[in-house]
């Protein structure tokens, strides 16, 4: 969406920013000042407010941005978007709501959070929700059973609801997955696998990993020699996507090798599940967050839990409070969570949930691919290098090296110029990459807009 592209007033207009005024405190008033400006999208509409009876119009209409301009303390209870001073008003609308403003919507074409529909921003903001009560309760029990369906999951799997990014899922479910003496093997070829390694080493887990190149997935040789010596592990680690570089690491093969030596498997599938082939069934803790590739909001994350991993979660005395995996999984029987939950993340979660379940995760996948496709091809016609091998690529993420002399600032400011956030390497690669990723309610459209700017951008940087 463009930029407010209409300010209205009441009248008589409170700032030289107005339009158009409006004659009479009532919504219609405002959609005919809309009709006669030909805008139609009343999202695109700001509206000045100088009486709450004003601001309540402006809302019962849907309006983009509801300014009040005058005395706070008498329009701060209509509850607008911000108050602001009559002196100010026009630096503010600039600030936030101009070309280059903080209110403008960009292209966010890095890997989470990631762009959201309208219908997931209005459940969050819906009605207010008591954690203790019936209707939290059916909120709970609608997700459960929705993951459950996405996942192809029976009811003996668990799931554990966490607020908190996917990381807060991660270290839940390495604290839960490891017993007292025992050991963790994570594998690392990435940034996130590296955090895997960090988040057990901090729990006071021994560890040993697998490193691994950090543009090809992992040798599953290598781990299978790994979990054959020695004592043996409680648990394997490894992250799905990893959004470093957009590596997809074989999974299945490597739960196979873990169930070969009765070893329980943790698996950050957070920037992949929902899109990417994951066979659930043979894994143990699968970790996933409401944003990203189910385009929820950011702020709740889960984890499926298989029944052997349950049953390892009940055998690990807790050692946190916060991230204790194990009081998440009663919630389901008692109802009652053990603090209170991101309620706003879950509602939106919920109604994202009902749009992937219609579209389904092959169809998602498909329409991932299509972005991708747009990318590859603007990426090999640029002359561009990307890091991973088309085999091991995924569906949401491209790496891309910088050309030379080019700096990743400086091509983030000039595509952030023109709406679009691209974002930068991590780790060894932060001053050799730069990543474009196609997650989250992302259409066609913008990437064609995107291609050009790219373009732009290469041309004016390597002149």
């Amino acid at each position: 969406m463009a930029p407010i592209a209409l300010w209205l007033a009441f009248a008589p207009a409170p700032a030289s920013s107005t339009v158009a005024q409006i004659q009479a405190v009532d919504p219609f008033a405002i959609f005919e000042a809309m009709r006669s400006a030909r805008v139609a999208d009343v999202r695109r509409v700001g509206v000045l407010c100088t009486e709450p009876a004003h601001v309540a119009a402006a809302r019962a209409a849907g309006a983009g941005a509801v300014v009040a301009v005058g005395e706070p303390l008498a329009l701060a209870a209509a509850a607008p978007d911000v108050l602001a001073r009559p002196e100010e008003l026009d630096s503010l609308i600039a600030e936030r709501y101009g070309r280059g403003g903080a209110q403008r919507r960009l292209v966010l074409l890095n890997p989470g959070p990631a762009l959201t529909s309208d219908a997931v921003k209005r459940a969050a903001g819906g009605a207010d929700l008591c954690h203790r009560e019936r209707e939290y309760r059916a909120l709970d029990l609608r997700l459960r059973a929705k993951l459950r369906r996405l996942a192809g999951l029976d009811e003996t799997w668990r799931i554990a609801l966490l607020s908190g990014s996917g990381t807060a899922a991660n270290e839940a479910s390495v604290r839960a997955a490891v017993r007292p003496e025992g050991r963790l093997l994570v594998v690392v070829n990435g940034v996130y696998g590296a955090r895997l390694r960090d988040t057990a080493t901090r729990a006071g887990i021994e560890v040993a990993a697998i490193e691994g190149s950090w543009t090809e997935p992992i040798d599953v040789a290598a781990v299978e020699a790994a979990l054959r010596e020695g004592d043996g592990f409680d648990a394997l680690a490894v992250v799905h996507h990893e959004t470093t570089t957009g590596l997809l690491n074989p999974v299945g093969a490597l739960a196979r090798a873990a169930t070969a030596t009765e070893t329980v498997t943790v698996v950050d599938a957070i920037s992949s599940f929902g899109v990417e082939e994951l066979d659930v069934q043979p894994l143990d803790f699968v970790t996933c967050t409401s944003n990203k590739c189910l385009h929820g909001l950011p702020g709740a994350s889960f984890v499926l839990v298989s029944p052997t991993g349950a049953r390892r979660a009940a055998e690990v005395e807790p050692t946190s409070v916060a991230l204790d995996l194990g009081a998440y999984l009663m919630v389901e029987e008692s109802g009652s969570p053990p603090f209170t939950p991101a309620i706003p993340a879950l509602a939106s979660l919920d109604t994202a949930l009902d749009l992937a379940l219609a579209e389904g995760i092959d169809g998602r996948r498909r329409r991932y691919a299509a972005r991708c496709a747009i990318l590859d091809e603007a990426i090999d016609r640029l002359g561009l290098q990307q890091l991973v091998a088309a085999p091991a690529r995924s569906h949401s993420i491209r790496s891309v090296r910088l050309p030379p002399a080019v700096t990743f600032e400086a091509l983030h400011e000039r595509l952030r110029a023109d709406g679009f956030v691209v974002y930068a390497g991590q780790g060894a690669l932060a001053a050799e990459i730069f990543r474009i990723a196609c997650m989250g309610e992302l259409e066609p459209a913008d990437l064609e807009r995107f291609v050009p700017a790219l373009e732009r951008a290469l041309a004016e940087l390597c002149s």
